[in-house]
């Protein structure tokens, strides 16, 4: 059976803060084979790397990032402080540009677009951007566009069907997920651990479609899940897990 690969879920989100520079730099340094980030959009259109709506939980900052300016998010403090202290301070938001940039030619991408940044625009919705930032550094084969949002996912496949895509879901019905994946022509199937069944994988395989799932911190979790043929595991100690591998624990 093979082995899994290991997305950084964040990057190395236990050992940095989260969707920073930092934690993609940690990712890359700990060998991770994928690295996730989410997505965002500020009050003026630009996207940026942040998991949550607000800046409250990982920044020294508060409030709404749709109502703030590209210019004040990067004021803030990206360094979780109420997890790491001071010890990563000065560390900011990235934009999607930033982040790509570190880490094209390096690693593959998974970005994850948040169904709250989803706006009714099409056009110049937070997909449009997304994908011409791919576009504009040429990763179009380096990354792959992830959602809970099937809406997104549909506006993805319609403005940049050669970039790969994956649908996400939380304890869904293996019928409903299944649809969704071929709806979206989706080449991954991620759903949470909980959701993980042989009659699942028997679903995915007659259709063609991988199975990844989220989130996995420890290797006695992870051996666990060994009977199945999992593609990759998502995980916030990336190096724990690729340490675990290695060592055949």
């Amino acid at each position: 059976m093979a082995v899994p690969l290991i997305i950084a879920h964040r990057g190395d989100s236990a050992m940095r803060p989260e969707n920073t520079l930092a934690a993609f730099r940690e990712a890359l340094s700990v060998g991770a084979d994928l690295v996730e980030m989410d997505v965002q959009l500020t009050k003026d259109g630009h996207v940026v790397v942040l998991h949550d709506v607000t800046v409250n939980r990982t920044t020294d900052g508060n409030g709404s990032v749709r109502d703030m300016t590209l210019a004040e998010v990067k004021k803030l403090d990206a360094s979780f402080p109420s997890k790491f202290d001071s010890q990563f301070k000065g560390e900011r938001i990235p934009t999607l540009r930033e982040a790509l940039e570190l880490l094209r030619g390096k690693k593959k991408v998974l970005v994850e677009i948040k169904r709250e940044s989803v706006t009714p625009e099409e056009d110049d919705g937070v997909e449009a951007k997304v994908v011409a930032e791919i576009q504009r550094l040429r990763m179009d084969k380096e990354v792959a566009l992830i959602s809970f949002e099937r809406r997104s996912l549909l506006r993805c496949r319609k403005l940049a069907p050669d970039i790969k895509r994956g649908a996400i879901f939380y304890r869904e019905e293996i019928p409903q997920m299944i649809a969704a994946a071929k709806e979206v022509d989706s080449e991954l199937l991620l759903p949470e651990k909980g959701s993980l069944t042989a009659d699942l994988f028997g679903h995915a395989e007659m259709v063609g479609v991988k199975v990844a799932t989220w989130v996995v911190d420890e290797a006695a979790e992870l051996r666990s899940l060994a009977h199945f043929d999992l593609y990759a595991v998502g995980s916030n100690r990336p190096g724990a897990l690729i340490d675990a591998l290695w060592s055949g624990e």
